[in-house]
């Protein structure tokens, strides 16, 4: 079976537990990654399309779900590049942390030019943003800016933004980031930095990840190794990332990172790992893009978009810790 017709916080409120129902209601009934031979593995396709097929043509759909270590159990068009949004931060985090491994606790060079009003980085923002962008983050260390930037740290929107586009600058530019990520470790090539976070983004292009790619950023952190990085490090890394108790109602820790945005296309991305008890951990990530309506709509089909990201990706974390769906010894 192939799902290519798509190609054209985190409590799961009402607007998701609908689409749940959707998904729950439909009858069960092989997966582009799912193996055919794999116990129900036409039922989590066909749960699959009933989720995503009330949202209509022109829907982009990326999947990666598997080990830590090993091969995914699960995937749909997983080397396919799509809009990241803020999803490609925890990617940053790792270039960001492994090129000042030394001392974290330092405060980087070059972030006091990131941060000023005539840097490309800064242009999104107002006067009055800038000034309180510059009072979080001038001389703060390499681990506060990773914590911001991940959204470990509270900071409003502009800071949070901000932090990654001084990560962003500090590392030399989008393009030199890029080529920074891909020096890590070759799973990371389908990551791709083009722009400063809220420049706009159709003059130098978007910043893109595929779902593999970031899942493998994903898994070097869940799996508590990552080549060249140090244990100190890594475990810094790890650290920074957004964790949370029992999300989806799925008992053990979650790390997470997402991804938004509202102008055309409409972007969701779900990613992290779900660290389960006495269990190997689940990595996972979910990409969603949607051609963005007219404005009057613009909401209502964001707000859904991200209830349906939320809704796919509490099913497929459901699914693959079900023992028929893991892979046999």
């Amino acid at each position: 079976m192939s799902l290519n017709r798509y190609s054209q916080s985190q409590t799961i409120p009402r607007a998701i537990l609908a689409v749940l129902g959707v998904f729950m209601a439909s009858a069960a009934q092989g997966s582009e990654g799912l193996a055919p031979d794999r116990p129900n593995a036409s039922a989590l396709d066909d749960r699959v399309h009933a989720l995503l097929d009330p949202l209509g043509a022109g829907l982009g759909v990326s999947v990666w779900v598997g080990p830590a270590q090993g091969a995914p159990w699960y995937v749909i068009e997983p080397e396919v590049a799509r809009p990241s949004a803020s999803a490609i931060k925890t990617a940053y985090l790792v270039a960001l942390f492994a090129r000042f491994a030394e001392d974290l606790d330092a405060s980087p060079s070059g972030l006091d030019d990131a941060l000023s009003d005539d840097h490309p980085a800064m242009a999104p923002y107002s006067p009055a943003q800038r000034d309180e962008i510059r009072t979080a983050l001038l001389g703060a260390s390499v681990r506060t800016i990773g914590g911001v930037m991940m959204g470990s740290i509270d900071a409003p929107n502009h800071v949070y933004n901000a932090a990654a586009s001084a990560s962003t600058a500090i590392l030399g530019g989008p393009d030199a980031l890029t080529a920074a990520i891909h020096g890590i470790d070759p799973a990371f090539d389908g990551i791709v930095a083009r722009r400063y976070m809220l420049a706009p983004r159709d003059v130098t292009g978007d910043n893109e990840v595929s779902a593999a790619s970031l899942a493998a950023v994903m898994a070097r952190l869940a799996s508590g190794e990552l080549p060249g990085v140090d244990a100190e490090t890594l475990t810094a890394m790890r650290n920074a990332v957004i964790r949370r108790e029992a999300v989806f109602d799925l008992p053990g820790r979650h790390f997470l990172k997402g991804g938004a945005l509202n102008s055309d296309p409409i972007t969701r991305v779900k990613s992290g790992w779900w660290e389960r008890p006495e269990l190997e951990p689940i990595v996972y990530v979910v990409m969603l893009t949607q051609p963005a309506p007219a404005p009057e709509s613009l909401t209502e089909a964001a707000d859904r978009l991200d209830a349906t990201a939320s809704a796919l990706s509490a099913m497929l974390l459901e699914a693959m810790n079900a023992a028929d769906n893991q892979p046999q010894p």
